[in-house]
């Protein structure tokens, strides 16, 4: 990947959804990515809502074909997602910034964007990705949303969001063509990741102590729990609070 084709739109549903229409209509290539500054039904992991104000933040999805991934190791296309994401934040604020497993970026401990892969499948294999990232810029209020925030409370002044946009883009043509060196994408991820010393835990209606052993390449977390020792678990079954 040498380029990204930055398609820029008023106000959509979803970019990822706006993707897939125009994939189904033959409009849009791998390498291109969809911006908009505002949209009206934007999902989250597990059907969970996305919220922005609009013009505020940079909401995008890019349209990646990826040749020969096979399809039990979906998750290394999210340790180069989330490392772009990361790196990108990190430019902009001066807070801690680290992965929060499974989809999300964290600055100073609180939420500062949100990733959305959906993949498509063919003979077990990944042929294509939708790459949804938020990232939260100049967004000051969120209301019910204790554990979220934004470049500006760091930087303590608007950042263009197009400048935040060319920096992303700029990760992701360094970071995606390495997905086929899982070993060292996997290094820097887990090096970055939020809980490897100590988190807490929501699981079986309970909130538990421990810590985060490893992601897998399946998108499966290992995690040891004070009360329950090691076990391995789906993002449906367990989640990391803050």
């Amino acid at each position: 990947m040498s380029t990204i084709k930055i398609i820029k739109v008023n106000a959509t549903r979803s970019t990822n959804d706006k993707v897939k229409m125009l994939i189904k209509s033959k409009k849009i290539n791998s390498g291109c990515l969809i911006s908009a500054k505002y949209q009206y039904g934007g999902r989250g992991q597990l059907s969970n809502r996305w919220n922005s104000s609009y013009g505020k933040n940079l909401i995008c999805s890019l349209y990646y074909n990826f040749p020969k991934i096979p399809s039990n190791s979906p998750f290394t296309i999210n340790y180069a997602v989330s490392l772009a994401v990361l790196k990108t934040v990190r430019k902009f604020t001066s807070n801690n910034v680290l992965i929060k497993w499974p989809n999300d970026i964290l600055s100073g401990d609180k939420k500062i964007s949100g990733i959305l892969i959906e993949n498509s499948i063919k003979s077990n294999e990944i042929y294509s990705t939708i790459i949804g990232t938020g990232i939260n810029i100049n967004q000051m209020i969120f209301r019910n949303l204790p554990n979220a925030t934004s470049i500006k409370y760091s930087a303590k002044k608007d950042i263009s969001v197009d400048v935040v946009l060319k920096e992303l883009v700029k990760n992701y043509i360094f970071y995606l063509p390495q997905i086929y060196n899982v070993k060292e994408l996997s290094k820097e991820y887990h090096k970055n990741l939020y809980g490897l010393e100590r988190c807490t835990f929501f699981i079986y209606g309970k909130t538990l102590i421990g810590k985060i052993i490893k992601v897998q390449e399946n998108g499966k977390i290992q995690v040891k729990i004070d009360s329950l020792g090691i076990g391995e678990y789906n993002s449906g079954e367990i989640k990391i609070i803050i």
